[in-house]
């Protein structure tokens, strides 16, 4: 089988020669992005890999189609962009890696909250300039705090589990309740966790319905002073209001490793260049705002496993006709 991947970063290039040595495969890698531009790298190829998954995906299917390859699959939990009815038009399968390693995300998501609780970049710029005063460095503690958890899949439930090891209070809003969170959390409606929560951690996949789930609306319901944390998609959050709640102090600090406009950011290097959104630049240069480079699910455990069970995919694909992590809608 002969497997093309789009968008490899070099971290990544081991795990394609692990796995194309352990399944007897041929792997072809790119850094470049999969679009109508670099289709016809794939031209020879019996499936696809792509780290991301834009809307621009969407007009790369019938070219994909018409080179005989059937078989896709993103090396990512998210696959919001993809139009699934419009490649299954031209008879594309798609599947995704749904559980590479909640723990990742889970950790990186306590890790911002952690940072923004006890001000630690403040922390550190101040240490950097040989200030050692500590005013204004009040932090809180997780034991004392109530953490609104949104979305209780693996990521979400692995979530609210770091949590209660710090002793924090949990409860949490989701459509379909998870059996296992019983013992963990207390599942309340999405008004009760705007209204009683200390911080709010966002883990769920971005839909139409909850685009913009944090908005001035909702942000009106919460607590003063409750802390923002997203390390889900940036699109659940409407910046500009989340900007103009962290400048009252309604919002007292945010913690974003996913930004709403991120598209003409995300894993380019930007240093020493003017960012045209203003947004982001009003966001980064607050003192009350954590920004990482969408980096949670980026360790050795999870980009191992993104490359071995996307691979599984397209193998399951090419030998059954389908795959556990099919989608399908």
């Amino acid at each position: 089988m002969k497997i093309i991947a789009y968008s490899v970063r070099k971290d990544e290039l081991q795990y394609f020669e692990k796995f194309a040595e352990q399944f007897g495969i041929e792997y072809a890698t790119t850094s470049k992005d999969l679009n109508t531009e670099t289709v016809k790298l794939a031209e020879g190829f019996d499936a696809v890999s792509s780290y991301t998954s834009s809307e621009e995906l969407n007009d790369v299917w019938e070219p994909l189609s018409k080179m005989g390859i059937s078989y896709f699959t993103v090396r990512t939990a998210g696959y919001d962009g993809i139009d699934i009815e419009k490649a299954k038009s031209f008879g594309i399968k798609i599947s995704n890696v749904p559980q590479y390693s909640p723990s990742a995300i889970a950790e990186f998501a306590v890790a911002l909250s952690l940072a923004t609780l006890r001000k630690i970049p403040l922390c550190l710029s101040r240490a950097k300039n040989q200030n050692f005063s500590v005013n204004n460095l009040m932090g809180r503690e997780l034991n004392t705090i109530t953490i609104g958890i949104i979305g209780t899949g693996h990521i979400g439930l692995t979530t609210a589990k770091v949590f209660k090891a710090f002793g924090a209070k949990i409860i949490a809003y989701d459509t379909f309740e998870n059996p296992q969170a019983q013992n963990i959390l207390e599942y309340k409606s999405l008004d009760e966790v705007f209204a009683e929560s200390d911080l709010i951690s966002l883990h769920i996949p971005l839909t139409s319905e909850n685009r913009h789930i944090i908005n001035a609306e909702s942000i009106a319901k919460m607590k003063d002073g409750v802390v923002v944390i997203n390390t889900a998609r940036g699109g659940h959050v409407n910046s500009e209001d989340l900007r103009d709640a962290l400048v009252s102090g309604k919002v007292a600090a945010a913690g974003l490793d996913v930004f709403e406009h991120e598209k003409s950011l995300i894993r380019k290097d930007l240093s020493g260049k003017i960012i045209e959104d203003s947004v982001y630049r009003d966001l980064a240069n607050l003192p009350n705002v954590i920004i990482t480079p969408h980096v949670a699910f980026n360790t050795d455990v999870a980009v191992q496993n993104m490359v071995k069970m996307s691979t599984e995919n397209l193998i399951s694909f090419k030998n059954a006709g389908t795959t556990d992590n099919e989608i399908t809608k």
